[in-house]
């Protein structure tokens, strides 16, 4: 009995005693359980400031930032906002008590057992800092704001009534829409696949563009973009098999097939038909297109009607149609323009403020209708879009122009490689620095977006050029002789009778099997070649005639020793390696005036030293190099002029004592 009575009174004494043991704890370490506290909201701000950085970076790259990440971001914000309530209450509580002469033990007790529940808290924040990503891709979007400026006539509005109306039938599974090029058909599908994510209609609208040479492969990756999906399988088949999944796994989903040439089977792309929720929308400039798919209904996109030309073209000319003196001919113009909206727009804009000479001399050169014989382009549209670029006031937007020309169909065109390749070029006048550089391009793209010959893209710091302006800027670069584009070429490098003329080559191809050697290229002074054939063959004098040579760009090319006459283009300013397998890159050092050296996305294991030879460069690009394990002594730091550095997702096995050694640096984009 004796024990049952001394074992229950332990057991009073322990849980009695301890939680008092415990109370008084939180008076004797006040100031240990503070100072605990300040030192892990020091370690959550450090933690907290390196994932802010790269949830910046990640938005800078219109990426989408991980739910967890969030959380943690939002509870770290909230837990050190409290903390540092509590240190400045522990501020006050001191000087009320003369700096601890006369402790109020009642506040040092409440602020000490606060202080050691928040640093619990703030330790399991800690623990959870360890995310698997950061950030996800985010599936671009083209329909997220107005499309243009002629969908509120009557005429348009009337037939995206329609389509919503067909498109909301369960019935219908595909609509076309036909007319000729550029009277509307891709601003009035966009404002269609707008209006249908307003109201909620589908669950994912996506839109791919087939182009005059469609490419399976190019199709299958833009729609999968869009659906967050990515697409890894080698065969067609499997992709196919893959996106249609996707697609299928969707309740409700709208896709848009533009600017489609001839019949597209959608089975081998992965484009489910005929099934519950899936719409298909196509457009064409060939009714028999739309007759030989399966379309259920399909709807024609007309000139506009000759009071909403007028309506358009007094938009864009603005102020200069309210001068009586100009009215007369200014109606002639319109008219010329044929009801066609690009027709309108650009020659209204480039009329825009101009004298009566200058509206005379317009309607001259329409009622000319010199075409360049261009398949598909009508007279007056040529004669339109070639005036607006006679009539850009900028001779540097001109040329900025030309070099837009040279990019593929359908290509999303980077500002910055327009930096790059115009810096190489000389185009800007007083412009030394790179900061300089890019606001001039940026300025220069607003006059030709203004003007309505290049568009925005939905990839952030990019611009498009609509098919047709791409057309006849190669035309007016043709006619010239000073371009020669080539792109999905076939098995042989073209055969003419000579370069002679040219000062620019761009050049696409996946089957390309050899270049020709010595090239008598002698005014030649950008050469952009993508070819993704791995067997290619380059000869070693490929560059012997192309002395005059200022831009380089390789991309997509198995370049494991560069030609030896690389070493000959004293002139070259801007060389650009991009995405290719590469091995001894040692022969670059030899090229005096480089100024910019891109290896974006390239294979390379080894920046050798002869790279620190280069004496004028000024950016560096080694941006998702993953493979690169050496970069060798003074190969950077001798870079006496490098402004720039730029290691976005590159290997973190390389030298970073090489890296930051350069004095001259003014950034570093590194992770």
């Amino acid at each position: 009995m004796a024990e049952i009575v001394v074992a229950t009174g332990a057991k009073i004494v322990e849980y009695s005693v301890a939680p008092i043991g415990r109370q008084f704890g939180y008076v004797i370490f006040y100031k240990s359980n503070i100072e605990k506290l300040r030192d892990a909201v020091d370690k959550l701000e450090d933690k907290r400031a390196g994932v802010m950085l790269l949830v910046d970076l990640a938005r800078r790259n219109v990426e989408v930032i991980a739910p967890d990440v969030e959380r943690w971001l939002s509870l770290s914000d909230e837990i050190s906002t409290v903390a540092y309530r509590v240190l400045r209450k522990l501020e006050r509580v001191e000087r009320s008590c003369l700096n601890g002469w006369y402790p109020h033990l009642k506040s040092r007790f409440s602020l000490s057992r606060k202080a050691n529940k928040l640093r619990h808290e703030v330790l399991d924040l800690l623990q959870e800092q360890n995310f698997g990503r950061i950030s996800y891709p985010a599936p671009p979007s083209s329909f997220s704001s107005s499309t243009g400026v002629f969908i509120d006539f009557e005429s348009r509005v009337l037939t995206i009534k329609g389509i919503m109306a067909a498109l909301r039938d369960d019935r219908v599974y595909m609509i076309g829409i036909c007319g000729m090029g550029v009277v509307g058909k891709t601003i009035t599908v966009k404002e269609v696949a707008r209006r249908m994510k307003e109201e909620n209609l589908f669950d994912e609208v996506v839109m791919a563009v087939v182009t005059q040479q469609p490419s399976r492969k190019k199709i299958q990756n833009e729609i999968a973009d869009q659906l967050g999906l990515k697409l890894e399988e080698e065969t067609s088949v499997a992709r196919a098999a893959r996106l249609r999944g996707r697609i299928k796994d969707i309740k409700t989903v709208l896709v848009i097939l533009d600017d489609v040439w001839e019949t597209l089977d959608l089975v081998e792309v992965g484009i489910p038909f005929g099934i519950k929720g899936c719409k298909i929308v196509l457009t064409s400039r060939n009714q028999d297109v739309c007759s030989q798919m399966p379309t259920q209904h399909y709807f024609t996109i007309d000139i506009l009607l000759e009071q909403e030309a007028w309506i358009l073209f007094r938009r864009m000319a603005s102020n200069s149609i309210d001068d009586p003196n100009l009215l007369k001919v200014a109606e002639q113009v319109a008219k010329e323009c044929g009801g066609l909206p690009i027709a309108l727009v650009t020659v209204g804009r480039a009329l825009n403020n101009k004298s009566k000479y200058f509206w005379d001399d317009a309607l001259l050169q329409l009622k000319q209708s010199m075409s360049g014989n261009i398949p598909g382009v009508q007279a007056n549209v040529y004669q339109s879009l070639e005036l607006s670029y006679k009539y850009l006031g900028s001779t540097e937007a001109k040329l900025l122009f030309q070099v837009c020309c040279l990019f593929p169909e359908d290509f999303d065109i980077p500002i910055e490689d327009l930096v790059r390749y115009g810096m190489g070029l000389q185009l800007f006048d007083g412009i030394d620095m790179l900061g300089e550089a890019r606001k001039r391009v940026h300025a220069l793209v607003e006059i030709l977006t203004g003007c309505f010959l290049l568009s925005d893209s939905h990839k952030t710091d990019s611009v498009k050029m609509h098919d047709v302006v791409r057309d006849v800027g190669r035309s007016i670069a043709s006619r010239d002789n000073h371009a020669f584009i080539r792109h999905n070429v076939r098995l042989e490098w073209p055969k003419i009778d000579t370069y002679e003329h040219y000062t620019s080559i761009s050049m696409t191809s996946d089957a390309i099997t050899e270049l020709p050697e010595g090239l008598h290229c002698p005014k030649l002074e950008c050469l952009l070649l993508v070819c993704k054939n791995d067997s290619l063959k380059i000869p070693n004098n490929l560059f012997d005639g192309m002395r005059a040579l200022r831009v380089l760009d390789f991309q997509a090319m198995r370049v494991l020793v560069l030609p030896s006459s690389l070493a000959s283009l004293k002139n070259l300013r801007t060389l650009s390696l991009r995405n290719c397998q590469l091995g001894d890159i040692s022969v670059i050092g030899e090229l005096e005036k480089l100024e910019f050296l891109s290896l974006y996305g390239s294979s390379i294991n080894i920046l050798p030293k002869e790279i620190g030879k280069l004496a004028k460069l000024r950016l560096l690009d080694l941006t998702k190099c993953t493979d690169l394990e050496t970069i060798s002594p003074g190969a950077i730091s001798g870079l006496v002029r490098l402004e720039e550095l730029h290691m976005l997702w590159s290997s973190t096995r390389c030298s970073l004592v090489e890296i930051f050694a350069s004095n001259t640096l003014s950034t570093r984009k590194a992770e």
